[in-house]
C-alpha cells in the first residue's frame, strides 16, 4: 500500500472521476501505425496504444522526453542524476531492455547496453510518439516483451513556414530550437534544429558514496534534423531522413574518495539515416522499400591532475525492410522482410569477445472486421547469427458490443536476445562491488495474455487493461558474496491492471491513469529493481480567452534499487504547474513549474533528481 499521503490522494482521485481510456490522447481522427505497421484508424486498433500528440510536446516545457514518458500510462522511468544522464525505461514493469524504441521505423540502440539512450532525443524534433504496450516481437523482433515506443520526427506539409522557440530557466537552463517546413510543389521538406544547456546539480546526493563530487555535472545537447520527399506521383514517392543529436554529459563516478573528486564526462553522438520509397502500385498493393543506418557512438573520459583518458564504444546498424501491404475483402495483408546487421568497435584494452551479429526476419500479419468483431493475427520468424531461429506470434480479438462498449482480448509471445555487455563485458569494480558478465546466457522468452473493456461515448472515454505476461529466463543480476553476476532466472512474472482516460467537467479538461502490477521473480516473489507495485498521474486543466493554465500529480509507490529487495528507495508525489498564453495566431508564451513543492526524491539509489524548477519559454509558430 502507499505510505505517503498525497500519493494516495491522487490516485484516490482517478476513481471520483468519470475514468478514462488508453485512447485517452487519441482523437477520433487519428491514424496509428505502432500496433500493426499498417496505418489504422484509432478506433480499429485492438492493442494497448498511447499517443503524445504536438499539443503536449508544445507544453511540456524542460520537460525531458523521458519524464513525459513516465506520465503515460503503464511506464516508469529511472535516471542516474537529472537531465542528460543515464536514463531506464520500463513498460509494464519489464527490463528496459525490454523496451523497443524506434525513430520514424528506425532502430536507434545500443548493441551492448540493448537500450536506447533516450536521453538525448530532444522533444524539439519530434512531432508525437505512439506507445504500444505488451509484446510485440511478432511485429518488431527482439526486446518489445514489455512493449514499443514509436517517435516520428517533424515533418514538412502545407504551406512553407518557420518556427522558433527560446526559454530559460532554473539550474542553468537554456533551450533553443529553430527551423522550416512545408511543401513546394512536389517536394515536401523540414529541416529542424536545437540546443539545450543545463548547468546542472551534482549527479550523486549521498556523501558517503565514494563516488560524491559536490559541483555540478552539466548537460550540452545539439541536434539537428532534416526530412525531404519528393512526391513524384500520387501514388510514388522516394524520400530521405536524418536525424544527428549529440550530448555531452558530466557525471560522478569513483570506487575511492579520491577518484569521486576526478572530472568524468561522456560524449554520445546518436545519428540515422535512412532512405526509402513508397508505391501504390495498385488500388490494392503498397510497397515499400528502405535502407537505413544508425549509429550510437559513446566515448568516456576521466579527467585527473595529470592526464585525461578515454574509452569509446560504438554500436553501428544497418537495416533494411521490404514490406508489403495488400488490401482486399477478405482482410488486410502485411508481408514484409527484414535485415539488420550490428556490429560493435571499442578501444578496450580487453576487447568483446564477439563483436558482430546478423538478424534475418521475415513478417506476416493479417486483419479484418466482421460486422462487430475484429481479428489481428501477427507472425514473425528472426534468424540470429548468435542464437538461431525465434518465431514469435500474436492474436488480438475485439468484439463491438455497442457504440460506446468494446471489449478485447489478446495472447502474445516475444524473445529478447542477451546484449553484447551481458555476454561478454570485462568485469569491472565499482564501490567495492564486482560486476561480472556470463557468456552462457539463453534469450529470454515471454508469454502475454491480457484482456481490456473500454467505454467511449464520444465526450467521456473510460478503459481498464489487465495483463499476465510470464518471462522465461529472465535475465537479472544475482549476488554471489561481493560479486554481481549476471543470470538467467527461472522465471519473472509481469502482471497487473491499467486505468487510463480523459474527460471534460465544468470546463475542466481531466486525465488520469493508474497501474497497479507485480513486477516480480516467481521464484522469490522480489519485486523487480526500481519498479513500483503503483504509480499514476492526474491533469487538470482550464482554457478562456488566450489562456491556458494546468496542473499535473505524478504518484509513485516505493520501489527497491536491488534485486534482492534490500535497498529501498521511498515513494514520492511530484505537482507541476504549466501555463500558456497566446499573444496572437503566431506567438505564444509558456512558463512551467516542476515539482513544485521541492519533493526530495530518488529514481535511482544515491541519484540526485531536481527540486522546484521554474521554465520560461516563447514560441513562434505561425499556424497557416
Amino acid at each position: 500500500m502507499f505510505r505517503f499521503s498525497l500519493g494516495t490522494i491522487a490516485l484516490a482521485s482517478i476513481y471520483s472521476l468519470p475514468l478514462i481510456a488508453n485512447a485517452a490522447d487519441i482523437k477520433v481522427e487519428d491514424t496509428i501505425v505502432t500496433a500493426s505497421r499498417t496505418e489504422q484508424k484509432s478506433s480499429e486498433v485492438i492493442g494497448d496504444v498511447s499517443v503524445i500528440s504536438a499539443e503536449q510536446i508544445q507544453k511540456a516545457g524542460q520537460t525531458t522526453l523521458a519524464e513525459l514518458l513516465a506520465m503515460q500510462p503503464g511506464i516508469e522511468m529511472s535516471s542516474n542524476g537529472g537531465v542528460g544522464k543515464s536514463t531506464d525505461i520500463f513498460i509494464r514493469g519489464a527490463n528496459s531492455t525490454h523496451t523497443l524504441v524506434l525513430v520514424d521505423g528506425i532502430r536507434i540502440s545500443s548493441a551492448t547496453t540493448g537500450a536506447t539512450a533516450i536521453q538525448h532525443i530532444p522533444l524539439s524534433q519530434i512531432e508525437r510518439v505512439e506507445i504500444l504496450r505488451g509484446p510485440a516481437s511478432s511485429l518488431y523482433g527482439a526486446d518489445a516483451i514489455g512493449g514499443v515506443i514509436q517517435i516520428f520526427t517533424k515533418q514538412g506539409q502545407g504551406q512553407p513556414k518557420f518556427n522558433a522557440s527560446v526559454g530559460l530557466g532554473t539550474y542553468g537552463t537554456a533551450i533553443g530550437e529553430a527551423g522550416v517546413s512545408g511543401r513546394i510543389g512536389n517536394t515536401s521538406y523540414s529541416l529542424q534544429g536545437g540546443m539545450t544547456h543545463v548547468h546542472g546539480i551534482s549527479s550523486v546526493q549521498n556523501k558517503r558514496n565514494t563516488a560524491y563530487n559536490p559541483d555540478a555535472d552539466g548537460y550540452r545537447n545539439q541536434n539537428i534534423a532534416a526530412r525531404i520527399t519528393q512526391h513524384l506521383t500520387e501514388n510514388h514517392e522516394i524520400g530521405l531522413n536524418i536525424l544527428v543529436t549529440e550530448g555531452r554529459n558530466f557525471y560522478d563516478s569513483g570506487s575511492t574518495v579520491a577518484a569521486g573528486r576526478y572530472d568524468y564526462y561522456m560524449d554520445q553522438t546518436l545519428s540515422s539515416y535512412t532512405v526509402h520509397s513508397k508505391n501504390r502500385f495498385t488500388d490494392f498493393w503498397t510497397s515499400t522499400f528502405s535502407i537505413a543506418r544508425s549509429i550510437d557512438d559513446l566515448s568516456s573520459y576521466t579527467k585527473r591532475p595529470t592526464s585525461t583518458s578515454e574509452s569509446m564504444i560504438k554500436t553501428t546498424q544497418d537495416q533494411f525492410l521490404w514490406q508489403n501491404v495488400l488490401t482486399s475483402k477478405a482482410g488486410t495483408f502485411n508481408l514484409g522482410v527484414e535485415r539488420r546487421e550490428q556490429e560493435v568497435e571499442s578501444n578496450s584494452t580487453t576487447p568483446l569477445r564477439v563483436t558482430e551479429r546478423d538478424i534475418q526476419s521475415y513478417l506476416a500479419g493479417w486483419q479484418q472486421r466482421f460486422d462487430q468483431h475484429s481479428v489481428q493475427i501477427n507472425l514473425r520468424n528472426d534468424d540470429n547469427s548468435q542464437f538461431g531461429n525465434r518465431t514469435t506470434g500474436n492474436i488480438g480479438y475485439a468484439y463491438q458490443i455497442n457504440p460506446q462498449w468494446k471489449a478485447t482480448a489478446s495472447f502474445g509471445t516475444a524473445f529478447a536476445a542477451p546484449t553484447f555487455n551481458q555476454l561478454y563485458a570485462p568485469s569491472s569494480t565499482l564501490r567495492g562491488i564486482t560486476y561480472a558478465s556470463n557468456p552462457d546466457l539463453k534469450p529470454e522468452e515471454s508469454r502475454n495474455k491480457e484482456i481490456g473493456l473500454l467505454y467511449d461515448n464520444g465526450r467521456d472515454l473510460i478503459s481498464a487493461t489487465y495483463y499476465h505476461n510470464e518471462v522465461d529466463d529472465l535475465i537479472s543480476r544475482t549476488a554471489i558474496g561481493s560479486i554481481q553476476r549476471t543470470v538467467n532466472i527461472d522465471k519473472a512474472v509481469l502482471r497487473g491492471l491499467t486505468l487510463n482516460g480523459r474527460t471534460n467537467l465544468a470546463g475542466f479538461s481531466i486525465k488520469a491513469n493508474a497501474d497497479f502490477q507485480r513486477p516480480e521473480n516467481a521464484a522469490n516473489g522480489n519485486l523487480l529493481p526500481r519498479r513500483a507495485k503503483e504509480h499514476g498521474m492526474l491533469a487538470i486543466s482550464r482554457s478562456w480567452q488566450n489562456w491556458e493554465l494546468g496542473s499535473e500529480i505524478i504518484s509513485t509507490s516505493q520501489r527497491y534499487n536491488d534485486a534482492e529487495n534490500t535497498v529501498r528507495m521511498s515513494g514520492y508525489t511530484l505537482v507541476n504547474l504549466y501555463s500558456q498564453y497566446r499573444i496572437n495566431d503566431d506567438w505564444s508564451l509558456n512558463a512551467r513549474i516542476n515539482n513544485l513543492f521541492d519533493r526530495k526524491y530518488e529514481l535511482a539509489y544515491d541519484y540526485a533528481t531536481f527540486g522546484t524548477n521554474l521554465f520560461v519559454s516563447v514560441r513562434y509558430a505561425p499556424s497557416l
